[in-house]
């Protein structure tokens, strides 16, 4: 009568945990977000591909890989900050934007990157210009709609009625509510303890409601 081997233990031992398997690493958001750190600390222009490839142990060519260009690669840093932020429609727009300018106060690095670029914008053929600049057109609208849509029915008809400049009354104070949110960020970054962004955007949102339910 012949034996049989016995086949080998492959349990792991008692008190022990098996291996779990390596997460696979998404390359092209780290270089992202790697990316939206760099440029919010040193700005567009003077940051490389080799500076963002560098940080991550890559070549600049593994960040072409996944982003044709630098071009390429701020347009899809800027699309992630508004893709984490969708905006609700109506009067709703306007209680987003005092708690957007809330969450700004916790996320410093996304809030320097916007600040940054949006300056940044403005200079001679930055490949961001036309972006920020259809950017704040819509904003101009939303914003301008939602404070239509927080009016009283008996003082829309004089707010959306444009003056000898072209403007309306409405669209004048969505350009005031997005100076003055852009203009907090600034402040905030310089002396957080200074200024409460999200306080500061009710007050003025208030205000200028108030002061187009006076008209028509």
């Amino acid at each position: 009568m012949s034996e049989t081997t016995p086949a080998p233990d492959t349990r792991a031992p008692a008190g022990s945990e098996a291996p779990t398997p390596r997460k696979r690493v998404n390359r092209r958001e780290q270089i992202l977000r790697t990316a939206a750190d760099v440029f919010a600390a040193q700005g567009f222009n003077n940051t490389s591909l080799a500076d963002i490839a560098a940080m991550l142990g890559i070549t600049p060519a593994g960040v072409l890989h996944h982003f044709g260009s630098k071009t390429d690669l701020l347009t899809a840093v800027l699309e992630l900050r508004d893709d984490t932020d969708p905006a609700p429609e109506g009067s709703r727009m306007l209680d987003h934007l005092v708690t957007t300018a809330e969450r700004n106060a916790t996320r410093p690095g996304t809030t320097q990157l916007y600040a940054v670029l949006s300056a940044e914008s403005a200079t001679d053929q930055h490949p961001a210009q036309e972006w920020f600049r259809d950017r704040y057109t819509v904003l101009r609208r939303e914003i301008g709609d939602a404070v239509l849509d927080r009016l009283a029915p008996e003082h829309r008809a004089a707010a959306s009625t444009p003056g000898p400049d072209g403007h309306t009354p409405a669209g004048a104070a969505a350009a005031a509510v997005i100076a003055v949110m852009d203009g907090l960020q600034v402040q905030w970054l310089l002396d957080p303890d200074a200024v409460d962004m999200a306080s500061v955007t009710g007050l003025v949102i208030d205000a200028l409601v108030a002061r187009l339910s006076q008209e028509g």
